[in-house]
């Protein structure tokens, strides 16, 4: 069965794991976004390198170097919400963070390890709410496994 994104939260901690993995996660202290209204598409993109062969005429094309892929995230403005501070903070610093994605319903998360840059309120007109965009850039891979909050 087919499910919604309705229910799934977002979470940042200021601080990155010390490993890459589920234990590294786990031991983070994590702060809830509060008012996630989007969350862009976050992964890597590769490179490619073209390989040509004179002798049979073919330019194969091989996987490279990969790079993440910045997705953003909106949210509408919520006064003193401890995790859209932690994005502002982010958003300043120049160190990596790490962000918790997790699954409407509760049981498993995605984990990422990047940058936050470009955190933008909304424009101000008739048909917007008050709120903010930023861009999240991973550096390592994501991690997929059992979700850290309850």
């Amino acid at each position: 069965m087919t499910e919604t994104s309705i229910k799934k939260r977002c979470y940042i901690s200021l601080t990155k794991p010390a490993t890459n993995t589920i234990a590294g996660y786990t031991a983070l202290t994590w702060s809830k976004i509060g008012g996630v209204v989007t969350i862009g598409q976050i992964g890597f993109n590769h490179a490619t390198i073209e390989a040509p062969d004179l002798e049979t005429g073919i330019t194969q094309t091989l996987k490279g170097a990969r790079s993440g892929t910045g997705g953003q995230i909106a949210f509408r403005q919520i006064t003193a919400d401890a995790g859209q501070t932690a994005v502002a903070t982010a958003n300043e610093g120049e160190t990596e963070v790490a962000l918790q994605i997790v699954d409407p319903d509760g049981t498993n998360s995605d984990y990422w390890t990047g940058i936050i840059h470009s955190l933008v309120d909304n424009e101000a007109s008739t048909t917007t709410y008050e709120g903010s965009t930023f861009t999240f850039v991973p550096n390592y891979a994501r991690v997929r496994g059992a979700s850290d909050i309850t």
